[in-house]
């Protein structure tokens, strides 16, 4: 078992309702039967997380589910493009977030990025990697919709 990401990071990103939500993305349900999403067990491990009730999701799966995420909620959001490479984006805890193009990537000032921003890379390198090392929100998606 590998070490753990901090609760904050595991809020964010392998909650066992996150994680209960991707199982029954992937079809996985069986485990439905006798169990609900709180009383799953998750653990980061190598290979992927690892959840007792339902077995492993590789980390590229756990990715691919963060991306389809933040583009559905991104879908919905306004987005106001404020000069070249500056956008600002609705939110929910405040009005707007400035994002900002950098070329390589997308930046953004709320808190689901910023703890991703400051976390993934060094808690959970092996999911950083299969996020092609690209460190997104659902705002810098709507950003991205538009440029």
């Amino acid at each position: 078992m590998y070490q753990q990401p901090s609760s904050q990071l595991a809020s964010q990103t392998i909650s066992k309702r996150a994680i209960a939500d991707l199982l029954i993305w992937l079809g996985r349900t069986q485990w439905q039967e006798n169990y609900n999403a709180h009383d799953l067990v998750i653990e980061v491990w190598a290979a992927g997380i690892w959840v007792k009730q339902a077995g492993l999701i590789s980390y590229r799966t756990l990715a691919q589910w963060l991306k389809t995420l933040a583009q559905l909620k991104a879908y919905h959001l306004s987005v106001h493009k404020k000069g070249d490479r500056l956008y600002l984006v609705q939110g929910s805890q405040q009005p707007w977030y400035a994002v900002v193009n950098r070329g390589e990537h997308y930046s953004c000032e709320c808190m689901l990025y910023r703890c991703r921003y400051n976390r993934v890379k060094k808690e959970m390198p092996k999911l950083y990697q299969s996020l092609e090392q690209q460190i997104f929100c659902h705002h810098t998606e709507a950003a991205r919709m538009i440029a």
